[in-house]
């Protein structure tokens, strides 16, 4: 039996699709995506950032978190050996979001790849979910890198999990993922007693999320060394978990997470949200430490032929709402603006695994975030954001 032209069924493949998309509103169509192409066993914990701009505009502090990294992206670009680089110089970015911050991360090493050779073709892909709001991102690069001056820059989208391999193997030089690598594949199946966080979980169920949360970062990391071309680079920067002076640990978005439970708490006392659903409720992300990230590539571990730890450094991020609350004392302002920001990544995961059950879940997660902002506005300092973010950078041997 002949082989199938890849062409040939890659056509068959998106005329079904089409087909498919063509008998559903334009509405259903992004939330439809996902469920075309994946098996929902494996369905993803979030759909994505909050479309339509929203993630874009209230995204200031994961701005100021790659702005903060671009020195960072500099030293990766200068140590790529671009002399050996053929065609184009392809850069990767992975959770890409709606683009704010995937075309500030990829823009900062266009430019800097433009100093170095003005002419090389360079190649960017922004990658996320198939359900994300690609266009805004499109929107964002026509905006931002895609006129710099020189030889030509390529732009694509791809769509799949970032969980698996998905683009051709050995064709990245330059990965990047910010704010991204914290989610968890699939939702835990875990009950956390009195909180909705993983840093609130204790003995085995904490070890549960932990070995969970580990099998993820494997994956991901599996997947970056087949699509990395030797010699490449990766920078991870997120969120992370850090240890106090008396031994005990600081999780990123602790006071966040635990303000949320709390207010998930008054919608169960007041019968609009069902207690066993919030019990069994965890917030799907996961704060790994400097030595949980780069354990699968020290001495030992399973990657270690694959990769090279070049930098592992972690540090405390200022909050921007917080300063301006702080500048400004007005606390309905910054209630305001910052549950836009928690709102902005947090309620596709809510409605899709904590308000999916109601028949009326778009009112429920309103209801939740006016109860926050209210929460909020009584006492700024209740819920507020805190963050460690490690900043990890391999070389792919």
């Amino acid at each position: 039996m002949g082989t199938q032209c890849p062409l040939a069924l890659c056509t068959r493949t998106v005329t079904s699709t089409l087909a498919k998309l063509q008998a559903v509103s334009v509405d259903d169509r992004r939330k439809n995506l996902y469920e075309l192409f994946v098996d929902k066993n494996a369905s993803p914990v979030t759909e994505g950032m909050k479309g339509a701009g929203f993630y874009d505009t209230h995204s200031e502090y994961q701005r100021r978190i790659v702005a903060e990294g671009t020195a960072t992206i500099v030293k990766m670009v200068d140590a790529l050996d671009l002399p050996t680089v053929t065609s184009a110089c392809i850069i990767a970015d992975y959770g890409c979001g709606t683009g704010a911050t995937s075309v500030q991360s990829v823009g900062a090493a266009v430019r800097r790849l433009r100093e170095r050779n003005r002419q090389l073709p360079l190649h960017s892909i922004h990658a996320d979910l198939l359900t994300n709001d690609f266009n805004q991102v499109f929107r964002d690069v026509a905006e931002s890198y895609a006129g710099e001056p020189g030889g030509p820059i390529y732009v694509s989208a791809v769509g799949g999990s970032f969980f698996d391999q998905i683009v051709p193997s050995g064709t990245i030089h330059l990965g990047m993922c910010s704010n991204a690598a914290h989610w968890f594949r699939v939702q835990p199946q875990i009950e956390v007693p009195g909180g909705i966080y993983f840093s609130e979980a204790r003995g085995a169920a904490r070890e549960k999320l932990a070995r969970q949360a580990a099998d993820d970062w494997l994956s991901f990391l599996r997947a970056r060394a087949s699509e990395l071309v030797p010699g490449g680079r990766m920078l991870v920067q997120g969120i992370a978990t850090v240890k106090n002076a008396d031994g005990g640990e600081k999780a990123s978005g602790a006071k966040l997470l635990h303000l949320m439970w709390e207010v998930a708490q008054t919608m169960a006392e007041a019968a609009l949200l069902e207690r066993s659903v919030l019990l069994r409720y965890l917030f799907p992300v996961y704060c790994r430490s400097e030595e949980e990230a780069i354990a699968p590539i020290l001495a030992g571990g399973l990657l270690e032929k694959e990769f090279e730890v070049i930098a592992a450094e972690t540090s405390e991020v200022g909050n921007p709402y917080w300063e301006e609350w702080e500048r400004s004392g007005d606390a309905a302002v910054y209630a305001r603006d910052y549950t836009a920001f928690v709102r902005a990544f947090a309620e596709s995961t809510l409605m899709k695994n904590l308000f999916a059950s109601s028949e009326k879940s778009s009112e429920l997660c309103n209801e939740f975030f006016t109860r926050f902002q209210s929460a909020v506005t009584r006492d700024p300092a209740r819920g507020k954001y805190e963050a460690w973010i490690l900043r990890l950078i391999l070389a792919r041997r």
